[in-house]
């Protein structure tokens, strides 16, 4: 789960970006297959020195292998998500698309053991939970979708996106905000259990953080002129937007 983080962290926002989806569409093969050597080799870097758990350094290349292999099938799952990709579309461009998001992910995953301090934040003493949790949770969703929100693509996704794929979104960001800060193991769940707050239990945080991360989306929205109320598109572009958000509020909360 910590290279799951890892891989949506740093590899969401590129996945929101129209660019990504044009080269991998259009790139030759041979530079599609040329920025996979790449990746893999630097991912294969990467194992050696961090690899999944602390002091498990003894299986790079087996490391490096599962973590580009989920990267392939994490990408192929949100671009099938997010309609960047059917199984209509020939095997190229379709292919090109994934590997083109798939590569910042796989660094992503081979990242997720570092992703947050192993006993959580230097306040992680001071944070009692509730309150300061979401604020932590706002402040992890305004980094991480600050320079998605003013960009075209969450407006193109909205727009394109059904109610299936937008519910789908919903819950997607929920089970991965659950599963980063209560099964990942990135440190501090055990005091986060203990706060004695009921806010606390893992669900009602989970939602909690959830709505934090779209009232975020919402504001940043609103700020940029793409919101004015409670309509069918806007709450499309504000789930949209929600998505990244919601795994930057998880990754706050995981700093504290």
């Amino acid at each position: 789960m910590r290279g799951v983080a890892g891989a949506f962290l740093l590899g969401v926002p590129l996945v929101y970006t129209q660019e990504v989806w044009f080269h991998g569409g259009n790139l030759p093969p041979s530079a599609i297959l040329g920025l996979l050597a790449g990746s893999f080799l630097l991912n294969l870097a990467l194992s050696t020195a961090v690899g999944f758990s602390a002091g498990r350094t003894h299986r790079p290349f087996e490391d490096a292998v599962v973590g580009f292999g989920l990267s392939f099938l994490l990408a192929a799952f949100l671009l099938l998500l997010l309609k960047r990709i059917d199984l209509q579309m020939e095997w190229a461009p379709r292919f090109g698309i994934i590997a083109l998001s798939a590569v910042p992910m796989s660094i992503g995953f081979a990242l997720g053991n570092s992703l947050a301090p192993a006993e959580g934040g230097q306040l992680g003493d001071k944070s009692s939970g509730g309150l300061g949790d979401l604020l932590a949770a706002a402040g992890g969703a305004v980094v991480l979708v600050f320079n998605i929100a003013p960009t075209e693509e969450p407006l193109l996704l909205a727009a394109e996106l059904g109610r299936v794929r937008l519910i789908g979104l919903v819950v997607t960001a929920l089970a991965l905000s659950y599963l980063m800060v209560f099964y990942a193991e990135f440190g501090g769940k055990h005091r986060r259990h203990q706060a004695g707050n009921p806010i606390n239990t893992p669900v009602l945080e989970t939602l909690f953080a959830y709505l934090v991360a779209f009232a975020v989306s919402a504001g940043l929205l609103a700020s940029f002129g793409e919101v004015s109320g409670l309509d069918g598109p806007s709450l499309a572009k504000t789930v949209v937007l929600a998505f990244p958000a919601s795994l930057g509020a998880a990754l706050g909360r995981l700093m504290v």
